[in-house]
């Protein structure tokens, strides 16, 4: 409804140029009570809506980012265009003064966004925004990292990928950027990159950690495919970078044997010869026992944190909402006995506020159909019984992911409290207008 608004009163407007949006800076006043979502809508262009990327899952249309380490937050909005869906956009809202304006604008050189961001790069303390760019027909992302310099954001660095991946390691504050290119089907050139102060570089010191996954994955791809040169060419690759020579000999000598167009039998001579120079390093080298620091995923974050805050608020809808002292209201039909709920979750309107940030609106359909909440007489009732869970979503790690494009699957290893075992949780998600959505029944993890 809120998209045929916009079109109705927009008219056939074209889509604003960048400097249009930049050069008279709209102000508005920053109400206590209204949310940053409200104020985004308020300031998109006309014949716009708001915009999700592909990637990470968990973000939103509108996520919040300090650029300058004030402790006050600016936000990001994504938009595109009514008239040319092809068209998206992106611009920044800072507050001042109790005004929010609009400091940046981005007019995107693609058709949609593959992937949208903010986290420190620079490790100075400030966030960087990050925006990726898919333009139709492209084989490649296009990414582009801008950091706020002298009261303005300007462009620190451009790159491409297929696969994006962005790196936070303990004790560190600086965000690496791990890039998969595509060499041929599900092959990809892979490397792990940190800001010098001037340019991105291998971060070579933090290879050990990173390249596990990667072993990983190759070792999935030559089990499923052994016959693919490539794929025992790439886990040669991630066990030298691993620091796995002997796993990396091993390799690359069962992809040599193989006929192989790409990569080249010169590829694998040049490849074994970094191995075997690698074997006798180590072999003049004292050993000393590594730790390898560990590592998040920006994505696994923002996914767990998007799945701690549906279990709380699924347990707070279960508990009741906010019930007042004293006797709780209850009513008796067909001989079972309902609450109504509590004043903050006892209309639709309330309940599907509530909980619409975190699930889709199919999901908290099914929840209020599986949890027997109803309507009775304009108030919403539930049966009168508590209900909770003994996962414990704070020590919780994602171990497997499915990519199904506006639909992504999560499998989470998740503790018990007070105890020594696990479940295994399987979470989807689904692209909405304003956001990644879990789109699994409330309960159901």
């Amino acid at each position: 409804m809120f998209s045929a608004c916009i079109v109705l009163l927009a008219g056939c407007n074209l889509f604003p140029s960048p400097e249009s949006l930049i050069q008279l800076p709209k102000q508005v006043e920053a109400f206590v009570d209204e949310d940053i979502l409200s104020i985004a809508r308020r300031n998109l262009p006309k014949a716009t809506e708001l915009s999700v990327a592909k990637g990470p899952v968990g973000s939103d249309s509108v996520m919040k980012l300090d650029l300058d380490a004030d402790k006050k937050e600016e936000a990001l909005v994504l938009y595109r265009s009514t008239t040319n869906p092809n068209q998206v956009g992106a611009f920044v809202l800072k507050e001042n003064k109790k005004k929010w304006e609009k400091i940046f604008a981005k007019q995107g050189t693609g058709s949609e966004f593959s992937w949208a961001s903010a986290t420190d790069i620079t490790g100075d303390g400030k966030d960087e925004i990050l925006l990726g760019w898919q333009s139709g027909g492209a084989d490649e992302n296009v990414l582009e990292i801008y950091q706020w310099d002298k009261n303005k954001l300007s462009k620190l660095k451009e790159l491409t990928f297929h696969e994006l991946e962005l790196i936070r390691f303990e004790g560190d504050p600086m965000t690496r950027v791990a890039l998969w290119k595509r060499d041929m089907a599900d092959a990809y050139k892979i490397d792990l990159l940190g800001w010098s102060g001037e340019s991105f570089v291998a971060d070579k010191s933090h290879y050990p950690s990173y390249f596990q996954k990667v072993i990983a994955y190759y070792e999935q791809r030559s089990s499923e495919v052994p016959d693919a040169a490539y794929n025992w060419y790439y886990l040669a690759d991630a066990h030298l970078k691993a620091n796995h020579p002997e796993q990396a000999l091993e390799a690359v000598n069962k992809g040599f044997k193989l006929k192989s167009v790409v990569p080249t039998q010169e590829n694998f001579k040049t490849l074994k010869s970094q191995i075997e120079k690698k074997l006798m390093e180590l072999e003049n080298t004292e050993i000393d026992t590594i730790v390898n620091p560990k590592y998040t995923s920006l994505e696994d974050e923002y996914v767990l944190n998007k799945v701690k805050e549906a279990s709380k608020k699924y347990s707070y809808v279960m508990s009741g909402g906010k019930m007042p002292e004293g006797q709780v209201k209850t009513v008796t039909i067909n001989n079972i006995e309902y609450r109504y709920l509590g004043s903050d979750l006892d209309t639709n309107a309330k309940m599907l506020n509530y909980l619409s940030d975190s699930f889709t609106l199919s999901a908290i359909d099914s929840f209020r159909n599986n949890a027997n909440i109803f309507e009775y007489f304009e108030k919403l009732i539930q049966p009168n019984a508590d209900g909770g869970s003994l996962l414990n979503y704070d020590e919780a790690v994602v171990v497997q992911k499915r990519d199904k494009g506006n639909e992504k699957e999560f499998d989470i290893k998740v503790p018990l409290v007070g105890s020594l075992t696990y479940e295994f949780v399987h979470i989807s998600f689904q692209k909405t207008e304003n956001g990644w959505r879990i789109f699994s029944t409330p309960g159901s993890f």
